[in-house]
């Protein structure tokens, strides 16, 4: 667990909770958030991150998914045996995450099922979010996975994008993926002002972001998965 900027803390990722994690984020105040969840695997680690902080389960009112991949988002069938905290998430991948798609989760390449969970609301491009004096804009920015989003906002002067695996996550058709759209939304990530980053397979915040997405981009098509190995289970 570290905090990364502000309020917002790391409370999930394959250093902090479970190797298999992807990174989940903590926004306490009045409505506790988490953005992913991190897996089940993590899930008890999580739950002794977010003690530190001084929160239980029971407090989280939201989780908004990034998408709907097994280790950003199996944690939350353990959630909500814990709270009434609701799932929001993007239409794209909401029929996989509530009958535990075995291929489309991504569940395949950790050995363990995603275990169905309903979603409250879908997540639409253009919902603003206010969290705890921040406000969070959500990207729909499709490729990784159909209901893939990124969260823009501006915390102590700086313009975070919160990005999922919609830059450097792994492609395959059987988890989803689409290159045409993946580019469009890589483009569109490029349209947009941000100062920092961070992404679903990173412990810290990218500085100097822009540029490094531009990379990217000029790299898309050869770049997929830096991490990415069937052994890293990094999807």
């Amino acid at each position: 667990m570290k905090r990364l900027l502000g309020d917002l803390w790391l409370v999930s990722g394959r250093e902090i909770t479970h190797p298999f994690d992807a990174t989940a984020y903590f926004i306490p105040g009045d409505e506790p958030t988490l953005i992913d969840v991190g897996s089940t695997e993590g899930y008890p680690a999580l739950k002794r991150n977010l003690a530190e902080l001084g929160y239980q389960p029971r407090d989280i009112r939201r989780v908004i998914g990034t998408h709907g991949h097994w280790d950003h988002l199996s944690g939350m069938a353990a959630l909500r045996k814990e709270s009434d905290a609701e799932l929001l998430l993007h239409e794209g991948d909401r029929q996989q995450v509530e009958t535990g798609d075995y291929d489309l989760t991504s569940s395949f390449l950790y050995g363990h099922p995603f275990p169905p969970v309903s979603v409250d609301r879908p997540l639409q491009d253009g919902d603003i979010f206010s969290l705890n004096g921040y406000e969070l804009t959500v990207y729909h920015t499709p490729g990784h996975t159909a209901g893939s989003v990124c969260l823009l906002t501006e915390i102590e002067g700086k313009k975070l994008l919160i990005a999922g695996d919609t830059i450097w996550g792994a492609h395959h058709p059987r988890i989803g993926s689409d290159l045409e759209v993946w580019r469009q939304s890589l483009d569109r990530i490029l349209g947009l002002d941000f100062d920092v980053m961070t992404f679903g397979h990173w412990s810290s915040l990218v500085v100097d972001a822009k540029p490094k997405v531009e990379k990217a981009v000029v790299g898309f098509a050869t770049y997929f998965d830096p991490w990415f190995t069937l052994e890293g289970r990094g999807v």
